[in-house]
């Protein structure tokens, strides 16, 4: 990434703050603050106020911060190219005293190492999941709602969006929470992460009552 040398003058952390200026290492304006989330070290950056677009910036690419304005150790072009996704989120499982726990990771925006932003006993989200519940990702874009669903193996079955060119398959590892309420599934992986798991879908995925569905590669 094309970034100057970061000599941060303040706490990221305590200073940053919802609507602030960001401007990139030139000092060209790229956005407004928007969503802080101190924990992970991670922050939104709205571009434009009419559009949904939003960057996906880690604090340590903050060089200096004042109330008003945040300045970026990056030129505008490569915040652009950089962080244009949620930061990538992996998921892995396995299985502790008998039960299947699933444990999704991102790298920290503080340093970048590896932490832990979920954790979930899989088994009793498993006979949770219903038909015709929308489902959402991390980052609260809808995926469309669940066309089918085996508890037996985990595997979701979503039809074809606007978004999904594809029916898209998506296993019930990554789900985060299920809010009956709403009629919601809520996944602990962006779609970016979903794209990267792509090759570990099964070729040919058989519900029961459906013919195999063949997923795109």
């Amino acid at each position: 990434m094309e970034t100057e040398k970061l000599t941060i003058t303040q706490n990221v952390a305590d200073n940053l703050i919802p609507e602030q200026t960001v401007y990139d290492v030139t000092g060209e304006k790229v956005g407004t603050v928007d969503d802080i989330d101190r924990d992970t070290g991670w922050f939104t950056l709205q571009v434009n106020p009419l559009s949904d677009k939003d960057l996906y910036i880690p604090f340590k690419v903050v060089t200096n911060i004042d109330p008003k304005e945040v300045y970026l150790g990056a030129t505008k072009e490569a915040i652009h190219r950089e962080f244009s996704e949620p930061p990538p989120r992996a998921t892995q499982v396995q299985s502790v005293d008998g039960q299947e726990i699933a444990t999704t990771r991102q790298a920290s925006g503080y340093d970048g190492t590896p932490i832990i932003v979920d954790e979930v006993n899989v088994g009793k989200l498993r006979n949770g999941i219903g038909e015709g519940y929308a489902v959402l990702t991390s980052d609260d874009v809808s995926l469309g709602t669940i066309k089918r669903y085996d508890p037996v193996t985990g595997w979701i079955l979503l039809g074809k969006t606007a978004l999904t060119k594809y029916d898209l398959v998506v296993p019930v590892t990554v789900v985060s929470r299920i809010d009956r309420q709403f009629a919601s599934v809520h996944l602990a992986v962006s779609g970016a992460d979903l794209k990267a798991m792509k090759h570990l879908e099964p070729v040919d995925v058989v519900f029961v009552g459906m013919s195999p569905i063949t997923t795109a590669k």
